[in-house]
């Protein structure tokens, strides 16, 4: 593939923002940013907090592109997420959850004081919503923010251990101040969580009276991020502390607000997590691409033993590596074109699209940050014991992927939400539920239906059907069962959480499923024909993997047969094979340069170990 060509992919891939992408590649040409793995925890720390300074300094992030360019902020997040994923982490926190929440919520005065001063990491911030025994229900929450009328204040208690908010990132060691979610009390009432900025160190960063800070220590990853445990005994704020114009108390202290109920108050505040889902799903994505170009690399160039009995034949060769790495590669090109079009959505938040919008924040966070786990846990597997280096960063991204799979919502919880909100859009269409369940009886109808004979399985039309009629089937079977809960000693709760657990998750999955794959398809589409060719192929193999991943499903539906199947399987592993040959162009249109490519299996991993390295690249790193 010539570079034109390359280029050209990388412009659809990085569709916006692509000279604040290439500034930021610039500023990692820095020392400080080369990995370093034989330091202490507070080092680690330090490190983390160093380079988000770096970055801060440039000016390539602010929290006033909430305003004018949300996607800049997440290609931030994806390009940072290539390099350090603690970083990253406590750059989403300062700008998106603390900085984003001032800017959606604060008022002029607000933004005046702080929004600068957050840009510049002057004032670093944290996000104190997360209890320590309410993690996914916030409805529950119990720190309160008390309203005193006769001083024009609130006070904000902590009642009980479960009730401190808990992996508070930035906390421990950076943050100066704190968004606070809080129960607001008026007059004896409970008026639902509100948002409050709280200053939790003083000019000393010593932390404020009655607000205690416990550091969480060592993690099992992302250690570069001060992790807190934050606990307040009744300390007072000021009353222009609350943020959001939703709700106001007035002179004479009675609480009004714009949105009626508590739970809508709550989901009000709790948008900011939508931004923040984008923000770890582009993080995931840098994380994928470099993990999975590394692995690629390394493929090629090493070697294994071949039909003369000498390690001769590169180990990408063999279908073994083929069929495990060649799959991650075009479901990235997928999820990125998905990725893509969520970021749009946001951007342009039209009003017509906020439920598509909300559902697909919340399933294109998941599955990112589940396939980021997987690249980097087969990457790790399929490059053996240097794979195990620490400095080939196999281990970070997989630490780094269950951070994202835990943060801004547990991925299969947020499943649940899609499937609800799935349910919700269809349960007025009750002919269309009962006519897909009654198709699906008759497989012969069916596949005539669908257009469906396993010689078109390569046709992106009759592709996008079988996975759409996946969705559509589990919708309306899930439907239909829920149905049940109006019968005697059933409940919603029980069929959801007890008994269906499984299909809401596979319906959540089927939808993100199909709106990747009919992303894939507008931009094979839309390209032009020297890059078609290769888009082709990423779409072909993404939509068979996703049928062969779900090949029981299909069957026991009657759109397969045995026979099918396994010729089925067959074309998959000839696509692997067929995509090995360009492979490498497509590492390469992920516009990741030699600087930033720092693990040593993808560079000359020989001459590293020519010498004592101590596993580490710098050499004044050396020295344990």
């Amino acid at each position: 593939m010539n570079e034109d060509i390359i280029k050209s992919i990388q412009n659809i891939l990085d569709h916006d923002n692509q000279e604040t992408r290439e500034k930021l590649k610039e500023l990692f040409k820095n020392e400080v940013f080369i990995p370093r793995y034989s330091i202490s925890l507070k080092e680690e720390r330090e490190l983390a907090y160093k380079r988000l300074k770096i970055i801060c300094d440039n000016n390539v992030i602010s929290t006033h592109d909430f305003g004018n360019n949300p996607c800049r902020i997440f290609s931030v997040h994806e390009i940072v997420g290539q390099m350090d994923g603690s970083t990253a982490t406590k750059m989403t926190v300062q700008f998106n959850l603390f900085g984003g929440t001032i800017f959606g919520l604060g008022n002029k005065k607000h933004h005046e004081t702080y929004l600068d001063s957050i840009d510049k990491l002057d004032t670093v911030g944290c996000f104190a919503f997360t209890e320590l025994g309410y993690g996914n229900n916030a409805v529950e929450m119990k720190t309160t923010a008390t309203y005193k009328h006769e001083n024009n204040s609130f006070i904000i208690n902590t009642p009980e251990t479960l009730a401190r908010k808990y992996w508070i990132t930035n906390g421990a060691i950076h943050a100066t101040h704190a968004v606070v979610f809080a129960r607001l009390i008026v007059k004896e009432e409970d008026e639902g969580v509100h948002a409050f900025l709280v200053k939790i160190r003083d000019v000393n960063m010593e932390s404020t009276h009655g607000i205690s800070i416990w550091d969480m220590g060592h993690k099992i990853g992302s250690n570069g991020v001060d992790n807190a445990s934050i606990g307040f005994n009744n300390i007072s704020i000021s009353k222009d502390s609350l943020l959001g114009d939703i709700s106001k108390i007035d002179e004479n202290g009675v609480f009004s607000s714009k949105i009626k109920s508590k739970r809508g108050r709550l989901l009000f505040l709790a948008d900011r997590l939508l931004s923040g889902r984008l923000c770890i799903a582009s993080m995931m994505l840098g994380a994928a691409k470099y993990t999975l170009e590394t692995a690629i690399i390394y493929g090629k160039t090493r070697k294994a033993v071949g039909e003369d009995g000498k390690s001769t034949s590169p180990i990408l060769d063999y279908q073994l590596q083929q069929r495990a790495l060649m799959p991650l590669l075009v479901k990235t090109y997928a999820y990125n074109f998905a990725l893509n079009y969520a970021k749009d959505l946001y951007q342009n938040n039209k009003e017509d699209k906020q439920i598509e919008k909300l559902i697909l924040c919340c399933s294109i966070k998941a599955v990112l940050s589940w396939h980021n786990e997987r690249t980097a846990s087969i990457c790790r597997e399929r490059c053996g014991g240097q794979g195990f280096l620490s400095v080939n960063r196999f281990g970070e991204a997989i630490m780094g992927s269950h951070a994202g799979i835990t943060a801004e919502g547990d991925n299969k919880v947020l499943m649940q939400k899609v499937s609800k909100e799935l349910l919700t859009m269809y349960k007025n269409n009750k002919a269309k539920i009962l006519f897909t369940n009654i198709l699906s009886k008759f497989p012969v109808l069916l596949r005539l239906t669908y257009g469906f004979t396993f010689k078109n399985i390569n046709n992106p039309g009759v592709q996008s059907k079988l996975l759409n009629f996946r969705k559509e089937l589990l919708i309306s079977k899930l439907a239909l069962r829920m149905r049940d809960a109006k019968k005697p000693n059933n409940s919603i709760f029980n069929i959801w959480m007890k008994e269906e657990s499984d299909t809401v998750q596979q319906l959540a999955h089927s939808y993100i499923d199909h709106v990747t794959l009919v992303e894939t398809i507008k931009n094979e589409n839309k390209c032009d024909s020297s890059v078609k060719i290769y888009f082709n192929k990423v779409r072909n193999l993404y939509a068979l993997s996703n049928i062969e991943e779900n090949l029981s499903w299909y069957m026991t539906q009657g759109l397969l047969t045995k026979h099918q199947s396994r010729k089925l399987t067959k074309l998959s592993q000839l696509l692997c094979s067929d995509l090995v040959k360009f492979s490498g162009d497509l590492c390469d249109a992920f516009g990741i340069p030699k600087h930033m490519k720092t693990a040593p299996v993808a560079n000359d991993w020989i001459k590293y170990n020519d010498f004592d390295n101590k596993g580490e690249l710098l050499e004044s790193a050396r020295i344990w």
